[in-house]
């Protein structure tokens, strides 16, 4: 077996679900007067503020309230030092949902008891599958799907009538798989400009630098975790077996913390944002 072959670690990247730029916040908001978040977005999403505090970018929240169409409620994440006080105006923004995935929006076209009805819609094609949920915007309730057909949804509780607006998600964020070369790696290192990211420099040239961006809610500095699960993984991938030219990176358990992610991450894992 030829033992120069590449190798590489597959990262799940969270899918960007909205981008936009913001308008004047009042308070720790994400606001935007060309918005639809209602029909977009979820509690928990991650929102990344990409221009301010430094050139690439770094504030990163969690929304804590879908409070109208214009405006998300936040709770900045992160170390102290990279966390902001909302989404100044002018500012570009991208939306990630770690937890749901959007599958449709639309307003229930009659009354039917013990269903959602939209003549509108076909379900099936858009993947509503049982078990999903569907909040009703205009009321405020979730209840569970428990029966699909082409116009029409079986749901838990009777909740929906004509003219209410709705929105249908699963569980399990839209992702896809990127991938990093392991090979000649010379050095794994936190960016100065941000705790979040992690630079990680090659051998082969002084200017060959891949970049892991990634949400985590502890509120120290640099973190050492992180960078030492990337080290862990370029060994790994290198000891691994040469017809397996991919290691799959683990994740990495973010420890719970009353203090400082009580509502959000406890037990679950860091998420990747971008890898360039």
């Amino acid at each position: 077996m030829n033992q120069t072959m590449e190798k590489f670690i597959n990262f799940k990247q969270l899918d960007v679900v909205l981008t936009g730029t913001a308008t004047t916040p009042t308070g720790v908001t994400l606001t935007d007067t060309a918005a639809t978040f209602t029909q977009h977005v979820l509690v928990n999403a991650i929102v990344w503020d990409r221009t301010t505090g430094s050139a690439t970018g770094g504030e990163k929240y969690i929304v804590t309230a879908v409070t109208s169409d214009t405006v998300l409620g936040l709770q900045a994440i992160g170390p102290v030092a990279d966390q902001g006080t909302g989404v100044p105006d002018g500012v570009g923004y991208f939306i990630y949902m770690p937890e749901y995935t959007k599958l449709q929006y639309g307003t229930a076209s009659a009354t039917s008891a013990g269903y959602l009805v939209d003549s509108a819609v076909n379900f099936i094609l858009v993947g509503v599958k049982p078990g999903d949920y569907v909040k009703d915007l205009t009321g405020g309730s979730v209840t569970r799907i428990t029966s699909v057909s082409k116009t029409q949804l079986g749901v838990s509780e009777d909740i929906f009538v004509s003219g209410d607006e709705y929105l249908i998600y699963k569980e399990g964020a839209e992702s896809h798989d990127k991938m990093i070369r392991s090979a000649n790696v010379a050095d794994v290192s936190n960016s100065a400009s941000t705790s979040s990211i992690i630079n990680i420099t090659y051998d082969v040239a002084g200017t060959d630098v891949g970049r892991v961006d990634y949400a985590y809610s502890s509120t120290t500095g640099a973190n050492s975790d992180m960078r030492g699960a990337i080290q862990d993984a370029i060994v790994s991938s290198l000891e691994t077996e040469w017809t397996d030219v991919t290691y799959d990176f683990p994740g990495l358990p973010n420890a719970y913390n009353s203090g400082s992610n009580s509502t959000w991450l406890g037990g679950k894992e860091y998420f990747i944002l971008r890898l360039t």
